[in-house]
């Protein structure tokens, strides 16, 4: 095959899983001769988490920098509607009490927002596209982007990646769409009957379920939804099914989204959806044994000399440790250390963190030495609900978990290998590139059986990889941290099995092989721009 051109396009900021597969994948690309071009959002300076030039380093990146807009907003305007960069919105809802924030759900902003969004994103595009001939076109996320790209790029293939997120926000606003038409209102009413902030919200709400018949799961719904946030839902719906018909080429990162997009977005029904999962850099994630010697040290550096946890409304460096705390993670009675659970991720709502503390708090009692619970993420700022430092205070179990921040990618091979499992008990999780890199590093998963991991952990047998639970259920995950930190014998066999699977399944030379089909292939078909 001959080497291709590929633009690529993202707007968001580096924050998530996808803008590691971005960055993995176009490096790849570019080590087999292809040329790639990045043109993505970046937010702060040198060496924050979401500098693109910094995340993305040795890419050809054209940023779209988010900071004035993030100024703007710090000084009351909507960062959507003002400026020349507006700030891109959000698939969940990161405004906390009090504060908001500057990217709101896609579902808030307005179709003014909307407009300039695209526009300004079509200006990005245009100007800073490779000149010359461009093969393909490669998109990430369902958004603004698909409109703006089709008017920059008019004749060239696209592919566009859906993560996942996406979805999960179409059938919310589907979902709270309906429930609005069933009551004979829209979400804008809804959102002035029933804000939030409304001393009375809770007797309102019980008198429309009442009056209208509601289901409990939609008198939950109801309850639980503000409604500021899902205003423009209409809109966005009919713009979002829109993008998906301009989109080109689909890819998915699962079979579970793959089946979901289908149901979800009409362009696509009867479609074939290519499902390629993310990947994971094997030379970097592999099993490395370490003595309690170097655990030790890994956490004093994580825990105490560099300290990036943060408590609620309080910046990174916030929750700090000292020796005294990092004394905690050895078992007098052995003087050796104690196990350490790992969970990792973003403080989301799917992703369950107080069901795992609930069960970390439940396996502790039934364990001896208790294990450590190490939170290794939770990008600055972001929490949708109860911060996790609290919920730990309350469940009395805060002397027994450590939060390291929001760490580079570069840290997370090393803190892999310094745990004994990791655990995570998202539900809905559209791939969870974390539980591959565990298993590229010999620590056996801990995940729910829906969503991504369903597909790539096997639970049982002589191919086991890792632990599967029920979703939502603290009693189950207490059972499988129990199972797993009890058996040290079955728990290297799983570590062994995952490793081996890593490898040899998700390896980036096997994913970057099938995008380069997918690429070939929209550009033999001619995708639709």
């Amino acid at each position: 095959m001959r080497n291709l051109t590929i633009d690529t396009a993202c707007i968001f900021f580096p924050r998530g899983g996808s803008a590691q597969v971005i960055r993995y994948l176009n490096r790849e690309l570019e080590q087999r001769g292809h040329t790639t071009r990045l043109l993505a959002g970046s937010l702060g300076d040198t060496g924050a988490p979401g500098h693109a030039r910094t995340f993305y380093d040795g890419l050809d990146l054209r940023p779209f920098s988010y900071d004035r807009a993030h100024q703007r907003w710090k000084d009351g305007e909507n960062p959507q509607e003002s400026g020349d960069r507006p700030f891109h919105p959000s698939y969940e809802d990161r405004s906390q009490p009090g504060v908001g924030c500057p990217d709101p759900m896609f579902s808030a902003v307005s179709d003014h927002g909307a407009a300039h969004l695209a526009d300004s994103w079509h200006h990005h595009l245009a100007r800073n596209r490779t000149i010359g001939a461009v093969d393909a076109v490669h998109l990430h996320h369902l958004s603004h982007l698909q409109p703006a790209a089709a008017r920059a790029w008019p004749r060239v293939p696209k592919v566009t990646t859906l993560h996942g997120t996406e979805l999960k926000l179409i059938a919310g606003m589907q979902d709270r769409l309906a429930l609005a038409m069933s009551i004979g209102t829209k979400p804008g009413d809804l959102a002035a009957e029933l804000p939030m902030h409304r001393p009375d919200r809770a007797g309102a709400v019980d008198h429309l379920a009442l009056h209208w018949g509601l289901t409990d799961e939609e008198h939950r719904l109801l309850a639980a939804t503000d409604w500021a946030q899902w205003t423009n839902t209409t809109s966005w719906l009919i713009a979002l099914r829109s993008a998906a018909a301009i989109a080109g080429e689909i890819v998915t990162v699962s079979e579970h989204d793959r089946d979901l997009a289908r149901h979800l977005l009409p362009a696509l029904t009867g479609r074939d959806i290519q499902v390629i999962t993310n990947g994971v850099d094997t030379d970097r994630f592999h099993p490395e044994l370490r003595t309690d010697e170097q655990r030790l040290r890994n956490l004093r550096h994580w825990l105490v000399d560099d300290p990036r946890g943060w408590d609620a409304g309080a910046e990174p460096g916030s929750i700090c440790y000292t020796e005294a705390d990092l004394a905690r993670f050895t078992d007098p009675a052995t003087g050796t250390l104690r196990p350490i659970v790992l969970w990792a991720g973003r403080f989301l709502d799917f992703k369950r963190v107080p069901i795992m503390l609930e069960g970390f708090a439940k396996a502790r009692t039934r364990l001896h030495p208790a294990p450590v619970l190490l939170m290794w993420g939770g990008y600055p700022g972001e929490c949708e609900g109860t911060h996790p430092a609290t919920l730990a205070r309350r469940l009395g179990i805060a002397d027994d978990v450590f939060f390291t921040g929001w760490r580079g990618h570069e840290d997370l091979p090393e803190g892999l290998r310094t745990a004994d499992v990791m655990a995570a008990p998202a539900v809905g999780e559209p791939f969870g590139m974390v539980y591959i890199e565990a298993m590229a590093c010999g620590t056996p998963p801990i995940a729910t059986a829906t969503g991504g991991p369903a597909r790539t952990i096997t639970p049982a047998g002589d191919r086991a990889n890792g632990w599967l639970v029920a979703p939502d259920s603290a009693d189950d995950l207490a059972a499988a941290l129990v199972h797993s930190l009890t058996d040290p014998r079955e728990r290297a066999r799983r570590a062994a099995n995952a490793a081996m699977h890593a490898r040899l399944v998700y390896g980036w030379e096997h994913v970057a092989d099938r995008y380069t089909e997918t690429y070939q292939r929209a550009i033999t078909a001619g995708s639709p721009s």
